[in-house]
């Protein structure tokens, strides 16, 4: 129903980090001189894994993304290099990659300067830039290398995927008095539904499980049997979190609470739209709700269970000053907004959304995002851009705060800047946008804006939505940003030529603009 890419377009590693600064513990002890550590790994793919190297994601024909340390960055003319750039982009210090890990001192980076991992091969120079203020203390750069050798030491960090286990005898039934037409078994990575109250057999990757029963859809549902359109909208009567165990019947209990979810009309065109809660730091889907406009459900809640979180999800398009734009959001909601009922001023209408322009790239390094400031809300931006003359390509992703003049920091090398500088308007850029809310004892990510252009000339790495060698540590999994408890909305427009797959998330609200 949802797509989870978006996560992993979007966010750093470093969101949650801020590199300098200590706590003042009373303490008369020395203070440790504050570093930064980049570390790099050898990404590579393979169709089946024989190794438990960690698995940072899997490619359309199914070959999975593994990584390992012991590979030093080498090859026929490629080099690996960390720079470091002031606020204004220009080159302070070089350090080439001779090893696994680099440590610096943090006061080696001028405040509002730049950290950045370039790989060179011949004349194709890719290269990730973090500001000070987004840089984590700890990073893992990735480079691609096409194998390893098995006596290679992986990064093997909870990246890779369990196994499934086969639980029987499973059963979930409801309480006296309840109007559930059809039970089920939900856990983040699999959901079933049945009219059939019997026992199950039940194989999952997770233990912990989210019972649930379900009143009658509206077109009505089969009798006594498995049902296959999980995702149709059906109104939450019962619900209780468990462990999976052999042989447990588990009764669910009864939710009282309950309002309307009223599908927004005019402005938005909604394709999917979900409750999902949080619980025990793990998203799981509550309840579909319809996306028609003025489409209407009730929805349930349990609003004396502190341990849940309830986020409403949805995606389609909206217009926005004058211009279409594909939607997918998730917003955490407050017991206020529960109790309410649910609806469009739960969606978008507080985002404003920045003044769309071509991105361009002056002759002094300054690249315009976009054609006003984003507003007050808005924290760090992601900027990827292609820039390319007869010989040299330069892919360059950048992590800073959110500024419609961006600064680019420069290379090392005078041919390289030259490239970049001459490269006016970009046919092949993406800028991305995160919101926050500063309102909070803990920052809360609110918003990213997007703008994608792909130049269909150019048939490598032309989609720079995702991330390309050299890229960052993994971003944050999408369980651990609902542990963090952050609402976000994501705002996406793009022209695209011809048009890429739009890509969505459980996480974020995206506005994609048509071509």
């Amino acid at each position: 129903m949802f797509n989870k890419q978006l996560l992993a377009i979007l966010i750093p590693l470093t969101l949650s980090g801020c590199g300098g600064g200590s706590d003042d513990s009373g303490s008369s002890q020395p203070k440790p001189t504050p570093k930064y550590t980049f570390e790099f790994a050898a990404i590579y793919a393979k169709s089946s894994p024989d190794s438990n190297c960690a698995v940072y994601g899997e490619k359309q024909d199914g070959k999975q993304i593994l990584a390992t340390k012991d590979q030093v960055i080498s090859g026929s003319n490629t080099t690996g290099t960390i720079l470091i750039q002031d606020k204004l982009g220009s080159v302070t210090d070089t350090y080439d990659i001779g090893s696994n890990k680099l440590s610096i001192n943090q006061s080696i980076v001028p405040e509002e300067g730049y950290v950045s991992f370039v790989l060179a091969k011949a004349d194709d120079i890719r290269a990730v830039s973090y500001q000070k203020n987004a840089l984590s203390q700890s990073v893992l750069f990735g480079y691609p290398v096409d194998s390893v050798s098995n006596n290679d030491r992986c990064v093997t960090s909870g990246a890779t995927k369990p196994g499934e286990r086969e639980y029987s005898n499973v059963r979930v039934d409801v309480s006296i008095g309840s109007d559930a037409h059809s039970v089920g078994i939900t856990t983040p990575d699999k959901r079933a539904l049945s009219s059939n109250f019997g026992a199950k057999t039940v194989s999952r990757v997770f233990r912990s499980a989210l019972g649930v029963g379900y009143a009658e859809k509206s077109a009505g549902d089969p009798s006594n049997s498995d049902i296959t359109d999980i995702e149709e909208p059906r109104e939450i009567t019962d619900y209780k979190f468990f462990n999976l165990s052999n042989n447990t019947t588990e009764e669910l209990d009864k939710l009282i609470e309950s309002n309307s979810w009223i599908a927004p009309a005019s402005t938005y065109d909604l394709t999917s739209a979900g409750l999902y809660v949080d619980y025990q730091q793990t998203p799981y889907i509550w309840q579909n709700l319809p996306h028609s406009a003025n489409d209407t459900i009730t929805y349930r809640y349990d609003p004396d269970n502190s341990n849940l979180d309830y986020f409403l999800i949805a995606e389609g398009s909206v217009d926005a000053s004058g211009d279409q734009w594909q939607l997918s959001t998730a917003q955490q909601l407050s017991d206020t907004q529960l109790h309410a009922g649910l609806g469009r001023t739960d969606l978008a209408d507080s985002v404003t959304v920045p003044q769309q322009t071509n991105a361009n790239i002056d002759g002094s390094g300054m690249l315009t995002a976009y054609g006003n400031a984003a507003d007050g809300q808005a924290g760090i931006q992601r900027i990827a851009y292609q820039a390319t003359n007869s010989s040299t390509t330069v892919t360059h992703v950048i992590y800073a705060e959110a500024n419609a003049q961006q600064t680019i920091p420069m290379f090392d090398d005078n041919d390289v800047n030259a490239v970049i500088n001459n490269a006016g308007t970009l046919s092949n850029y993406d800028i991305s946008v995160m919101y926050t809310n500063d309102n909070t004892d803990q920052q809360q990510a609110l918003a990213a804006l997007m703008a994608e252009h792909n130049d269909p000339s150019i048939t490598d790495n032309s989609d720079l939505s995702v991330i390309h060698c050299p890229c960052s540590s993994p971003p944050t999994s999408e369980s651990n940003w609902h542990n963090r408890r952050k609402s976000s909305i994501t705002i996406k427009y793009r022209r695209v030529i011809p048009r890429a797959q739009v890509k969505g998330s459980r996480a974020f609200l995206a506005l994609f603009r048509n071509p």
